[in-house]
């Protein structure tokens, strides 16, 4: 019978692992995306959504050894959302198709890279609660409150 700890480590596991490859994709992705951006018209927009999913892999190499950075995975998905909803607006006003802001924010959210992004934050997300529920020291800090 497996103990507690090995339990608890086989499912933060079951977590890290997917957001790993997750966040490498989206890196990739994020890679991939970089040379056919227009960085002359809305130069910030342009930067942002290229420079966001280029962090997902570093941050996740980093909250490997610091798990209080596992859920600002989610973080960053929030602020794609807008500024993939900004771009997604501007060329879709130059075609002139666009319907509301609801409509192309929502279109947007449903994308292959904003569904990978939710996929890395919520993956983190898990493994941040599993990591802090599994973890006697943090249970004994709360405690001492």
């Amino acid at each position: 019978m497996k103990n507690k700890v090995t339990t608890q480590r086989d499912s933060l596991k079951v977590f890290t692992i997917p957001a790993g490859i997750l966040s490498l994709l989206l890196t990739l992705n994020g890679l991939f995306a970089m040379p056919g951006i227009d960085l002359r018209q809305d130069a910030v927009l342009s930067f942002a959504y290229c420079a966001l999913p280029l962090l997902s892999l570093p941050l996740y190499l980093l909250a490997l050894g610091v798990p209080r950075l596992l859920p600002i995975q989610t973080i960053l998905v929030l602020a794609y959302i807008p500024v993939y909803s900004a771009l997604n607006w501007r060329t879709c006003a130059a075609l002139g198709t666009c319907g509301s802001v609801t409509s192309v924010v929502l279109t947007t959210i449903t994308t292959s890279k904003v569904l990978l992004y939710w996929g890395v934050a919520l993956c983190s997300l898990a493994a941040f609660v599993v990591e802090r529920c599994g973890d006697p020291s943090s249970s004994e800090r709360n405690l001492k409150r």
